[in-house]
């Protein structure tokens, strides 16, 4: 892989990381996560993005600093969505529970989908 699309998947790496931290620990209402299934979706992506990111970048051409700082985002994240857990409710309440159930199904698919490509094949 070229260092032009090795950049482009860094930079969508640390943006989705980075706006999983950010959804956690942000104390603007509009860009906060609201429920605990946003949460877990939010923090599922993020895990995703780090395995696309291990397997897609060349790793002995890239220092390790390039590869702590994604990692350190989702490690922040995940102690933000560990402080906030208790306080939010399960579910949106502007949500209904079939559209949730709908797109939790898809989230994981697609997400499984990618893991398993990337790492079994």
């Amino acid at each position: 892989m070229s260092w032009i699309p090795a950049v482009v998947v860094g930079v969508i790496a640390l943006f989705t990381t980075g706006t999983f931290a950010l959804s956690v620990w942000t104390q603007k209402e509009a860009r906060r996560t609201r429920s605990r299934v946003d949460l877990l979706i939010a923090g599922l992506n993020s895990v995703v993005v780090l395995v696309v990111l291990h397997q897609l970048l060349p790793w002995s051409s890239v220092p390790v600093a390039l590869w702590l700082l994604p990692v350190l985002l989702v490690a922040a994240g995940m102690v933000g969505a560990v402080l906030r857990w208790p306080g939010l409710p399960w579910l949106r309440p502007d949500r209904s529970g079939r559209r949730v159930l709908v797109d939790v199904v898809l989230e994981v698919v697609v997400a499984a989908a990618v893991v398993v490509v990337l790492v079994a094949l």
